[in-house]
């Protein structure tokens, strides 16, 4: 009878083992959140996904992290200088500095992963995005250089120069971004395709150490004592769970399984006197996007779809979330020339004028021939997605009179589409790693599908020269002439809403910071104080 009982106990235990838990976050000290998306990947060379950024700060860190005021510390890096001519960056590392295991963290670790990530423009997040910047980093990028001509090199352990291509001011604010992490070249080979999809696949080198992972499930962790400011952390660990649904993250919330949650549009009123209620807006471009190649839909059909969508009535009593209206691609607050902001240069090029949507409609429907009667809009899952998606579906039937189809999946999955077959449109979105409108524009010179096919030679030229022009104002004016081209012009994206979170946060949490580029919420330095 024991044996059996026993036997009975032992499978009961492996059972359990095999379903995804937190059970290291039963501790009072550990900070509890979620993500409303699951993850499309926890490695930092192919993803580029805002929830992996958010989550990838605490568990990694690069040479520099933002502080409350999105100004660039010392981190990995101890100091940093900056060459006369504002092309080459050296960095010091840190004494001392290790991985999660104790292996030393050196100069060679970043030089490997800065390489890796250039490597391939198809697959990895942010290599079309951060090649240009690195000396020869597009050459390599292409194929047309070796490494060992690339500006990234380890001089010694601890000492690792970066040099552009050119002078770029805000390059030591980039080095914040997951994707520059630092990588161990020999652990990150010997995993392969496995690197990054479970707690012994990756190295941690953050405030914190990976325990579970799983893209559908989350991510928990716990406080990482070998982390060179581990006494400035005073969570003993994180939990971020994912739930896709709104209702069941704010039922989360009222239960205690969670100590911060976004509120949908339809519960900001209901919270909004209460104590824990609060909001903030950030540079994340929520837009509407087609594919370049499809002749379904010529240029004055794309325009008049952008025309259709009536952007403040969207966020201001449909979203209600603190989300602002898009005047382009580029966020509302994104910095211009120093004294004004890109957004106010430009002027709006993202708009609604419902009489001319119906006129370019028409005309452009009577040049292709025909009336598409099977649009489809693809879109992921998640509240923020969902919601804008009806409504563009409803002002489309309302202003053109036309039906679309909206097609929801995983985001995962809306990106595999996007990236190898040709559609008709999507909602998509992208939130600023740097405040310069860089960030949004250089998206557009890549070829692949997710990019809508665009890469026009004339659009690339622009953001070729912006890229390498010294002088401020003439730079600044290739931008704004790449954005007009881009959204007025060709319309192959359109802006909708830059975003906005109205969100209710336990009065014990303290030093959550939020950033408006980058790494959205920074959990280095919360405390729970009960």
């Amino acid at each position: 009878m024991k044996k059996s009982m026993l036997a009975l106990v032992l499978a009961f235990c492996m059972l359990l083992s095999c379903v995804p838990c937190f059970a290291e976050a039963d501790s009072e000290n550990v900070l509890h959140v979620y993500t409303d998306r699951v993850f499309r990947s926890f490695n930092q060379v192919t993803a580029s996904d805002g929830n992996f950024f958010d989550v990838a700060g605490s568990f990694s860190e690069g040479l520099v992290r933002l502080d409350a005021d999105g100004n660039p510390q010392p981190a990995l890096a101890e100091s940093y200088t900056l060459s006369d001519d504002g092309l080459t960056y050296t960095f010091t590392l840190r004494d001392g500095i290790t991985w999660s295991d104790g292996t030393p963290i050196t100069a060679k670790d970043f030089e490997f992963a800065w390489i890796t990530e250039i490597s391939d423009s198809e697959t990895n997040g942010y290599a079309t995005a951060i090649a240009p910047f690195l000396k020869n980093g597009e050459a390599y990028m292409n194929g047309e250089c070796d490494a060992s001509e690339v500006g990234v090199k380890a001089i010694d352990d601890k000492t690792f120069e970066v040099t552009l291509s050119a002078p770029t001011p805000f390059f030591d604010r980039m080095t914040a971004l997951a994707c520059l992490f630092p990588l161990n070249e020999e652990f990150y080979t010997s995993k392969g395709d496995s690197y990054a999809t479970s707690a012994d696949t990756i190295m941690c080198c953050g405030p914190f150490v990976v325990t579970s992972m799983d893209v559908s499930v989350g991510v928990t962790m716990v406080k990482n004592e070998n982390y060179w400011d581990a006494e400035n952390v005073k969570l003993d660990g994180l939990e971020v769970k994912v739930i896709t649904d709104s209702s069941a993250a704010l039922n989360a919330y009222e239960a205690g399984e969670i100590d911060r949650v976004n509120l949908s549009s339809t519960d900001v009123m209901l919270y909004m006197g209460d104590p824990e209620f609060g909001s903030y807006s950030d540079f994340r471009n929520y837009y509407l996007q087609f594919d370049y190649t499809n002749d379904r839909l010529n240029t004055k059909m794309r325009q008049a779809l952008s025309l259709a969508i009536d952007r403040e009535t969207l966020v201001n009593q449909v979203l209600m979330t603190g989300a602002v209206a898009a005047g382009g691609i580029v966020s509302q607050g994104i910095n211009g020339d120093g004294t004004s902001t890109f957004r106010q240069l430009q002027g709006d090029v993202s708009y609604y004028d419902p009489d001319l949507a119906k006129q370019l409609w028409d005309e452009g429907c009577a040049e292709l021939g025909s009336v598409p009667t099977d649009l489809v809009l693809l879109t992921a899952e998640g509240t923020d997605f969902d919601d804008m998606a009806v409504y563009v579906q409803d002002q489309f039937r309302t202003v053109l009179g036309i039906e679309v189809t909206i097609n929801s999946m995983t985001q995962k999955a809306r990106n595999e589409i996007m990236k190898t077959e040709h559609f008709d449109m999507a909602l998509s979105a992208w939130g600023a790693d740097y405040d310069d409108a860089m960030t949004f524009l250089e998206l557009w010179t890549s070829t692949s599908g997710y990019r809508g096919y665009y890469a026009k030679p004339e659009y690339c030229d622009l953001i070729t020269k912006a890229r390498s022009e010294a002088d401020s104002a003439v730079r600044l004016q290739y931008l704004l002439d790449a954005e007009k081209m881009l959204v007025a012009d060709d319309c192959i994206v359109t802006g909708i809403y830059d975003r906005g979170f109205s969100f209710l946060q336990r009065d014990y949490v303290k030093g959550y910071i939020t950033h408006s580029v980058g790494q959205s919420n920074e959990y280095k330095w919360v405390s729970i104080e009960k």
